[in-house]
């Protein structure tokens, strides 16, 4: 009895598992089709979206990888470093530079916290280890810009100091940047798309994200092979022990 108990049990967790890993495969189409419909739309205004974002219009995942049109003027020294990136198989950091937005202005190298100035924070490409960050251009840009959300420590990640001011960052974690850097928005950050002026041309854009499938589908075919394999193994044993009893 309990060896019959057992493969009932055993198959019925391998069927649900099988059938876990394909809502999963089901999950990343749906996915991909939204990032790629993203992606290849045309850019919004960010000064609408952050508007519908401060009036619970939209959640800050809803506008992840959507196209937007900025302009303003970047706050070069408060960049500070992205680091443990990778792009084509190569390690390297990230510059992030704060981006005072519109009409706002800067006085005497300060942002007045009463004005309403809005700071959004700028991941301007990818460089390698060796490079030294470059200067953000100066004066007003206007830049095509990706939106993403804040990032948040992963389970078994390093994680950034909770206090003191940052040079360097693991995860882009914009409510803890918000401690050194005024007005800036907590829930998205954007990657740079194209910039006028051009920024370095030591900066690579940042790849666009890989929109594959994974290893679902087979994961799902997995599981339900192992479970007919545990089914015929125990008929071949029940079967043997009919004859032999």
């Amino acid at each position: 009895m309990f060896l019959h108990v057992t493969v009932v049990a055993a198959i019925v967790l391998m069927i649900n598992l099988g059938l876990w890993q394909y809502s999963r495969y089901g999950e990343r189409i749906d996915f991909n089709k939204i990032v790629s419909a993203r992606i290849d739309a045309q850019p919004n205004q960010l000064q609408s979206l952050l508007t519908e974002l401060a009036t619970d219009g939209v959640e800050a995942s809803d506008l992840e990888w959507l196209n937007v049109s900025v302009s303003g003027t970047y706050l070069d020294d408060q960049t500070l470093l992205a680091v443990n990136r990778s792009q084509e198989g190569i390690s390297g950091v990230d510059p992030l530079t704060p981006l005072l937005i519109g009409g706002s202005s800067i006085d005497s190298g300060s942002i007045n916290s009463d004005s309403g100035d809005q700071v959004v924070l700028v991941n301007r490409g990818f460089i390698t280890q060796t490079t030294a960050t470059p200067k953000a251009p100066d004066g007003p840009v206007q830049l095509i810009a990706r939106v993403r959300v804040s990032e948040s420590r992963r389970f078994g990640e390093l994680s950034d100091p909770t206090t003191g001011k940052l040079s360097e960052v693991i995860n882009i974690d914009l409510p803890r940047l918000s401690q050194q850097i005024k007005n800036l928005n907590t829930e998205i950050y954007l990657e740079v798309l194209d910039s006028q002026p051009k920024d370095s041309p030591t900066i690579a854009r940042i790849a666009d994200p890989v929109l594959s499938t994974g290893s679902h589908l087979s994961y799902t075919a997995q599981w339900f092979i192992f479970s007919i394999f545990v089914a015929a193994g125990w008929v071949v044993v029940v079967r043997r022990r009919l004859k032999s009893g």
